[in-house]
């Protein structure tokens, strides 16, 4: 008899810490909160779209896009996800320019502190990309589709989009840079002769001429 209550106050006991080593594990990993949200397995496919997977996915957010283009990383789009899930995959079909290409995902983590995937780099065989000025001056062509961002004569971003031209025809004259196809270029939006004349002025440097006087011959006054 004695024994078997031995036994039974032995086997409470144990129970009793079992429950209070389970109640604070639970707290332990409660206490940890939510996994963070991580991306991986960044690849662009055949068809040039960009594709990444996202782990520990907790609630909406947006992904950007960036592109290293001229020494910097610049912003070419942003994915909504709103789905709630340990595992999402996602796309975006970015523009590449010619030759090497890098790319990585960025969004909001933590304390809205923004957190960066790896770099993706890419070779792009598609041909260089010139840039030329029309004589009407109006338009700056492109001898092949490219990505671009026009920087006005202070430096600041006026315009930026993707295509084979762009209408510089509202442009106030002055010099203009503008980045394409990992490339920088400047430009000169001319004045005119009318504010509705599409011709530029054009200013002709004449050489300077240099005309010597003649020297009178040599005359010998009379005795």
């Amino acid at each position: 008899m004695l024994q078997r209550s031995k036994v039974l106050i032995f086997s409470s006991i144990m129970f009793f810490f079992t429950a209070i080593s389970a109640i604070a594990g639970d707290n332990q990993s409660s206490s940890k909160g939510p996994k963070e949200l991580s991306v991986s397995a960044i690849k662009l496919d055949s068809a040039g779209k960009l594709n990444w997977v996202a782990y520990n996915q907790n609630g909406p957010i947006e992904f950007g896009v960036e592109q290293f283009m001229n020494e910097r990383w610049v912003t070419v789009g942003v994915v909504a996800a709103d789905a709630v899930s340990d595992q999402n995959s996602f796309s975006y079909s970015p523009h590449q320019n010619s030759g090497e290409n890098r790319f990585r995902i960025c969004w909001t983590g933590p304390e809205k502190a923004r957190v960066y995937s790896n770099i993706l780099i890419t070779i792009c065989k598609k041909e260089d990309v010139f840039i030329r000025i029309a004589e009407d001056n109006q338009t700056v062509n492109f001898t092949g589709p490219t990505y671009y961002m026009l920087y006005n004569p202070y430096g600041f971003i006026t315009q930026r989009g993707y295509g084979t031209s762009l209408d510089i025809s509202t442009f106030q004259p002055g010099m203009y840079c503008i980045t394409y196809d990992n490339k920088v270029a400047t430009f000169e939006k001319k004045p005119v002769w009318f504010s509705h004349s599409k011709h530029p002025i054009v200013r002709e440097n004449k050489p300077e001429t240099h005309t010597k006087k003649a020297k009178k011959p040599f005359e010998m006054s009379p005795p």
